[in-house]
């Protein structure tokens, strides 16, 4: 098979001025765009502030949770609660009779 040519045709390309509507329009759609990009990035901020606000909470919740195992850990027994009583919130056995020295 032989190779054919075809004879090429030359496309002219005439840009007109867009009509005073058109250009309104598409001025208006970018303006709106724009202000929606700016709306959906103050949004995105908010939110990941909020995200890590959350994220420091739940840290600050997990540390308190594992304190309070450790103490129900130590509540084992009765001389366990007898010092938490006496140390952490200052209680002594009713029967003690504490005396002060006189200054």
């Amino acid at each position: 098979m032989a190779n054919k040519s075809y004879p090429r045709k030359t496309i002219k390309v005439v840009l007109r001025p867009a009509g005073m509507v058109l250009t309104v329009c598409v001025t208006l759609l970018a303006v709106f765009s724009m202000g929606a990009l700016v709306a959906l990035n103050w949004a995105h901020t908010g939110i990941q502030a909020e995200t890590e606000r959350l994220r420091q909470e739940a840290a600050a919740i997990e540390f308190a949770n594992e304190e309070l195992e450790e103490k129900t850990a130590r509540l084992d027994s009765i001389q366990s609660i007898q010092e938490i009583a006496r140390d952490e919130l200052g209680l002594v056995d009713p029967r003690t009779v504490a005396i002060e020295p006189q200054s």
